[in-house]
């Protein structure tokens, strides 16, 4: 889907702040393409507008609610554990290509977290003050002349100094590192 079918759509949907919808407004008047695509979505999604609107039946939204809350969700209740589901937490850019999740934060101050790394992305050579753990579970990493591939583990001891680290294919890591 492209750029412009995106923010059309979201311009006809009304999703836009004013700010956005204003700059839409300005990039369709330049824009022939950004202009068809927001007649075509108007086209598409305004007839909803005059749809009859229908009551829920009585009492759904509690038999949804019951419903959710009487799954068994692995974790729930296990006291004294962390889950942390794969769309929870946010993606923190660190650089041009690589962004970090933490999942957990310990009382040392060491870190657990993941980081994703697209084709290309390169992070620059750093010193550890710390043992960092890391273990590839997709994808590659390169470091000087050591690459690791998916179920590689790598181990940097405090005091090491990495090469630059780079990805050709993208990557998923899961690190241990000091914060």
């Amino acid at each position: 889907m492209s750029h412009s079918t995106v923010r059309a759509g979201e311009y006809v949907l009304g999703v836009l702040s004013p700010d956005e919808r204003v700059a839409v407004e300005r990039d369709a008047a330049r824009d022939p393409e950004l202009a068809a695509e927001i007649a075509f979505w108007s086209e598409q999604l305004m007839p909803l507008l005059d749809a009859v609107a229908v009551e829920p039946p009585a009492g759904l939204f509690d038999r949804i609610r019951a419903g959710i809350s009487s799954q068994d969700l692995p974790g729930q209740d296990l006291a004294g554990t962390l889950t942390v589901r794969a769309a929870e937490g946010a993606w923190v850019r660190l650089g041009r290509g690589i962004e970090r999740k933490i999942l957990h934060r310990a009382p040392s101050g060491r870190l657990t977290y993941l980081v994703r790394g697209q084709p290309g992305a390169r992070l620059p050579a750093h010193q550890h003050d710390d043992d960092e753990e890391i273990y590839v579970l997709e994808g590659d990493l390169t470091l000087g002349p050591l690459t690791l591939r998916a179920g590689d583990y790598h181990l940097a001891q405090r005091g090491v100094h990495h090469p630059t680290a780079t990805t050709v294919g993208g990557c998923l890591l899961l690190v241990n590192a000091a914060a």
